[in-house]
């Protein structure tokens, strides 16, 4: 057989045995072709199978059923198991099996970052995987093999802001579950233009570690020397063993402790010996006077400045607890009784779900009266809130809250005028204009009337309209200002790229007739020359 040939012969067999048995099972009316095969799961499947020989080069995996789903951009694997080659194990000693990998993206009607979701469900480690040297240790806490219930990792990336959550968690049946999260305000990586080095970044915003005992510490303590965990013992042992630690990180020229070492210090005293008294768990996070915290490489040199910036601190209780929103209050705003001045702190920790349970109702209802008045925070985590349930509404304080400083609001914006028709988006810029807007004797300047086409085009120092965006860069252009008339060929340009070229034909001809309308009837050229 030709090279060709057997080539060609393998390659139809592959694509043969790739399809799915249900396409085998099809009715005679209803043919099975060629083009069947090139789906985009029977691809993506193929692809991830492509994927696997690479891995088996480092140990043996083996699954019973992929599934795959483009729409959710989720790809999952059935029954795993990997027998991975490790110098002190023979042959496949360590087994490692899952019940199942989960592994998801973006979702494709979702696209303001880059997601990561892995979850790992049901893990084996066999004992054997154990490093020699860590056997015994664990053999003494009375494990025998170590199960993970379940394993996630989450990494939130977002475009508009370049920052990024990143949660995980896991958790260690009869041990512990760990998990910890950080929130970046923003990623940074820029280049030294001479040297071509990328000096990466990273603004802190907070960050969290929390283990929890699910019976390490009673298995643990089995193995302590007697008294050693009495709270007098305690309060002798963790600051020696703290302060020598904190000694070696700050260096020999800089051994003496800051304040907010010993601060820290004091810290894990109290907590240590609260936690003997009553094992649940022991947290670690950032308490940073001031957000977002710049970390760089250079700053990881000076563990002094990292507290200072950071300001980590050691509990039994997370922040989000200890500072939440208190009972009583959450009481009286069901009840209606919450005094307004808690209105904004207590309705966005209800939306966020931070500091108290998550009840977009109630915390709708408690910011209302705010959007109302005029607050633009407030309108703006009600707009976020709303945006998948009532878009017109979330647009309109969206469009408050852009236009007056909440930056954030801008990409919600964008966002929401895909979910919404041109004349309704339209209506609602109208509404929020009002009759208000300016007139030709509010502007000494081509250069104003440039400025306000351009701010009701963005929408960030004005409500943004496009109507009266076009009205003036119309005017600006009529002038002689090229700036100006690029704003106006823009917004035609945007409504050509969202399929409304006929309607927004109907708005433009509308425009025009009143901008020349005023250019002659208001004697705009004479005004501007003056």
């Amino acid at each position: 057989m030709s090279v060709k040939r057997t080539i060609l012969y393998t390659g139809a067999l592959t694509c043969a045995l790739a399809m799915p048995l249900h396409a085998q099972e099809q009715a005679a009316e209803n043919p099975v072709t060629l083009w069947d095969n090139f789906s985009l799961d029977n691809i993506l499947t193929m692809v991830v199978q492509s994927f696997i020989p690479t891995l088996r080069v480092l140990a043996d995996v083996r699954y019973e059923q992929i599934d795959v789903d483009v729409v959710r951009n989720r790809i999952a694997l059935v029954g795993v198991d990997v027998r991975p080659f490790l110098p002190y194990v023979e042959g496949d000693a360590c087994a490692i099996t899952a019940d199942g990998l989960v592994m998801s993206g973006q979702p494709l009607d979702r696209q303001q970052g880059y997601i990561i979701n892995i979850a790992l469900e049901g893990t084996v480690l066999d004992f054997d995987c154990l490093p020699s040297d860590a056997r015994p240790v664990v053999g003494m806490m009375g494990v025998d093999d170590i199960r993970l219930d379940r394993m996630t990792v989450n990494v939130n990336y977002d475009f508009a802001s370049g920052g990024a959550m990143i949660n995980f968690g896991a958790d260690l049946d009869k041990l512990a579950a760990l998990s910890g999260s950080v929130d970046l305000d923003y990623i940074s990586y820029r280049m030294d233009l001479d040297t071509e080095e990328v000096s990466p970044a990273v603004y802190v915003n907070h960050a969290q570690l929390t283990l929890e005992n699910r019976g390490l510490y009673e298995a643990g303590s089995r193995m302590a020397s007697p008294g050693m965990l009495d709270p007098a013992a305690l309060e002798q042992l963790i600051p020696g063993a703290l302060s020598e630690m904190f000694g070696e990180m700050n260096g020999f020229e800089a051994r003496e402790l800051s304040r907010e070492q010993e601060a820290f210090i004091n810290q894990a005293v109290v907590t240590a010996t609260a936690f003997v008294a009553n094992p649940g768990q022991i947290t670690l996070e950032t308490d940073a006077p001031n957000t977002p915290v710049r970390l760089g490489e250079s700053d990881l040199e000076d563990p002094k400045g990292i507290f200072s910036k950071l300001g980590p601190t050691i509990g039994t209780v997370p922040m989000a607890i200890s500072r939440g929103i208190p009972a009583a209050e959450l009481k009286q705003a069901i009840d209606g009784l919450l005094p307004a001045a808690r209105n904004l702190d207590v309705g966005r920790a209800l939306l966020s779900g931070v500091g108290a349970p998550r009840n977009t109702t109630l915390g709708l209802r408690l910011l209302d009266p705010l959007a109302k008045e005029g607050n633009a925070e407030a309108t703006s985590l009600m707009a976020e809130a709303m945006q998948y349930s009532n878009a017109a509404t979330a647009y309109r304080l969206a469009l408050h809250a852009s236009a007056n400083g909440q930056t954030g609001s801008l990409s919600l914006l964008n966002d929401l005028e895909d979910a919404l028709s041109l004349n309704q988006l339209l209506e609602v810029q109208d509404i929020m204009l009002g009759g208000g807007g300016p007139v030709a004797a509010d502007f000494d300047s081509i250069g104003d009337i440039r400025r306000a086409a351009r701010g009701h085009l963005l929408g960030t120092t004005r409500i943004r309209s496009y109507r009266a965006a076009y009205y003036w860069a119309s005017v600006g252009a009529a002038t002689g200002d090229v700036a100006s008339a690029a704003i106006r060929d823009e917004i035609d340009t945007i409504m050509r790229l969202r399929g409304a070229t006929n309607a927004w034909t109907e708005v433009q001809t509308s425009l025009e007739n009143g901008v020349l309308r005023d250019w002659v009837g208001r004697d705009l050229p004479a005004k501007l020359q003056k």
